[in-house]
Parts: C-alpha cells; structure tokens; sequence
C-alpha cells in the first residue's frame, strides 16, 4: 500500500450504515492526533444502497463544515466482506502460504481467487497450533469494491483507500488496549454489531451479528409500542437502560417493557463475548479477559456499559473520539459521538511516509 505523502491535505475517514454517512479529519500532533471536522449526517436514501444522492450530500457537508481536500479512505461494507480464520501449513516449509489462504478463502466463500483482493495476518502460534500457521484473512470482491469507488469519483471524491471497520476500531483503539490478556471490542452500530477479540494488539477473533443491531431492537420497540421514529429516537437516546422516562413523546410506554427489547440484543452480544474469551483462554494458555471497549451508536444508549460490565465482570468503556485525538473547538460535540470513533480509525489511516504506522489490519487499497 503506498503511503500518502505528509505534504498533502490529510485523508477524510468516511463510513457508513443504513442510517447515517460519517466523516472525520485528523492532523498529526506531536507523537498524537487532533481533530479537526467531524460529523454524523443522516442518509437520504435511508435503508437503500449507497447512491448518488448520498455521496453527493455528503460532499456538500464536508465543504460547509470546512473539511479540507477530497481524498478519502472508505470503509468498506462489513457484508460484503469474507472473513475466515485458515489452518495453513507453516511458514518455515516451502508451501506458498499467501497463495493457499487466497485460494482456500475463495473457495469457502464461492469466488475465483482472482475475483477479489485479499489480506491476512498470522494469529499468535498457541499450543494447538504449533504445526500450522493460523491466518485471519479478509476479502472483497472487485465487483463490491468498484461499484462503490465509482459512486464516490462520480461525485467528484477520490477514494486512496478502502479499509474495514475493523481495521479502523483497531487502529482508533491501540492506544486503550491492554498490554496483556484480552481486549474486546465490541461496535453496537445501526446495521450490525461487530464483536472483536484482540491479544497483544493483533485481532484473533471477529464476529459480524446483524442480528443484534440497533436497526432491529430500535423496530421492535417502534412496532410494538406504535411509536414513531423520532419517539424511539427520543427512548433510546434519553431512557436506555437507565428506567426514567424524560421524553415527552413517549412517556406513556412502560420502561420495563423497553428495557427488555434492549436487553435482548445486549445479553446476546455478551453472550457471544463470553464465547469468544472462552475460545480464546482455550488457545492461548493464560490469556484472560482484561477490557470491553463499546464503539459506535449504540454505545450512546444509557446504561448499555454498565449492563455489559455486569454480565460479563469485565472493565467496560464507552470509547469516544475526544479518548483518541483532542478535538478542536469546532468539533467539541461531534468528539463525544462514539458512533464516529471507526470514523476517526480511517482517517488515522496512512498519514504521511514519515508517520505511517505499521498496518497489521489494514486492508484493500483503491
């Protein structure tokens, strides 16, 4: 991946979901980071693909709240992506490991290997492992990547990158992760809930649980209390998990009633979480839970950490931008919106030969 050089305007960070367009601008600062624009804007074709109207609201935004350049890096759609953990044969044989993961992803997912881009990481060797090389390896198909680069430069916005949302959550993260032991990451977003497990900083589980999205427990609530939208807005933002009702456009639905369709989807991402520790402990002799780090709109929700702490006797954090780079003062509010922490993980992405930071998660280059 070729590095962007220092003197150009810094890469804007964009990803987006069902619901919102996201964007964020950093600039370095000493041996850290700054934010200089952020912002969550509504779609305008909500619930449909990504099309013209968006991007091109979306390049109007960046230029009235003063983002600079049009270079971008894109996150790519978690769907889409093929994501599997290989057994390969070691790297110290003469086997052509990156040739075989490549191969043996594609034939998992139902592609011809040169149908996509693809790139992997080797896990840490364990005990059950020591004969094989391990590799989570991630894929998107050129079909996926080009209909979506050609939106955006048919707006006018160069897309240098395309990245994950996990290698953005990674990389906005590192700095909170434990040194030791175990690290989830746990993005509670409008169309998935993504679940990450990491050990010394290199990500050895991931789970994709569109299941458990905010999209879906935000319906149930509207559908069966005949709530409006913006009510179930109202409930989720100011209500939660925390059982007082402040909102006056839905004071009359009973807090227990919507504490249970919150804690439905929760309970089941700790779940899965408890799983992913308990797999992790199986194959890493000594590997223990140490952190929770919630990201992204639904770790806005009350209470939600202290629900998943709870379950799960684990230290919980709600992760917010001003936790990863000190926001200017234009965009004070914006760095307490964990739905853009990914946001500001691909705007870090590949500032500069002189600051590139080594990318064990970084993915699909444009």
């Amino acid at each position: 991946m070729t590095p962007l050089f220092a003197h150009r305007a810094a890469p804007i960070g964009v990803d987006y979901d069902g619901r919102y367009l996201r964007a964020a601008q950093v600039a370095r600062a000493g041996d850290g980071w700054r934010l200089k624009a952020a912002t969550r804007v509504p779609r305008v074709t909500p619930g449909e693909n990504l099309g013209p109207k968006d991007v091109a609201n979306l390049r109007g935004t960046l230029t009235r709240l003063g983002f600079t350049g049009r270079r971008l890096v894109l996150a790519a759609p978690e769907e889409k992506l093929a994501v599997d953990t290989l057994e390969l044969p070691p790297r110290g044989s003469s086997a052509p490991v990156d040739d075989i993961a490549r191969t043996e992803l594609a034939r998992t997912h139902g592609y011809e290997p040169t149908d996509a881009e693809m790139i992997g990481w080797d896990l840490p060797r364990s005990s059950r492992t020591k004969d094989m090389t391990q590799v989570l390896a991630v894929a998107l198909r050129h079909a996926d990547a080009d209909a979506l680069l050609d939106t955006f430069d048919d707006a006018g916005l160069e897309v240098d990158v395309l990245d994950t949302a996990m290698g953005a959550l990674v990389r906005a993260c590192r700095g909170l992760l434990a040194e030791k032991g175990l690290t989830a990451i746990l993005d509670c977003g409008w169309d998935w809930a993504l679940l990450l497990v990491l050990r010394e900083g290199t990500v050895i589980y991931r789970r994709l649980m569109p299941e458990n999205s905010l999209r879906a427990a935000a319906q149930t609530i509207g559908k069966n209390f005949n709530l409006s939208a913006e009510s179930v807005d109202c409930l989720l933002e100011e209500v939660g998990l925390a059982g007082s009702v402040r909102c006056e456009r839905a004071a009359s639905v009973p807090t227990d009633a919507v504490t249970t369709c919150l804690r439905r989807p929760l309970d089941a991402c700790a779940e899965a979480l408890q799983a992913a520790f308990s797999y992790a402990g199986q194959m890493y002799a000594g590997a223990v839970p140490e952190s929770a780090l919630l990201t992204g709109l639904g770790a806005a929700i009350p209470g939600v950490d202290r629900r998943l702490e709870a379950r799960l006797n684990v230290e919980t954090q709600v992760v917010i931008p001003s936790d990863i780079a000190p926001p200017d003062p234009a965009v004070t509010d914006a760095a307490r919106d964990p739905a853009l922490v990914a946001t500001v993980g691909l705007a870090m992405a590949q500032q500069g030969s002189a600051h590139a930071e080594h990318e064990s998660h970084s993915v699909v280059s444009a």
